[in-house]
């Protein structure tokens, strides 16, 4: 995208701190998959140590992307090398 299409957008944003996400926050153990609003250091459920964040963008989708995304099919190759279900 050519720079002064850019330069605008980024001149109008509001001063975001790095430690701020643009957008909702999950938290989530790894080992129960218990969910929490604040990230615990371990879960209060298992008491697991491993928590994943999630953190969701509230900005809107680019509309450059028409739809067709060939990478994300899935690949229906069976581990014998055939093709398709059986």
């Amino acid at each position: 995208m050519p720079l002064h299409k850019l330069l605008p957008e980024f001149l109008q944003r509001e001063d975001e701190t790095a430690n701020e996400p643009d957008g909702p926050v999950l938290h989530e153990c790894r080992h129960c998959g218990s969910k929490f609003d604040d990230a615990p250091t371990t879960c209060p459920v298992c008491g697991a140590s491993e928590i994943a964040t999630y953190e969701f963008s509230s900005e809107p989708p680019d509309d450059s992307s028409n739809g067709n995304e060939t990478d994300a099919a899935p690949d229906e190759t069976d581990t014998d090398g055939n093709s398709g279900p059986d």
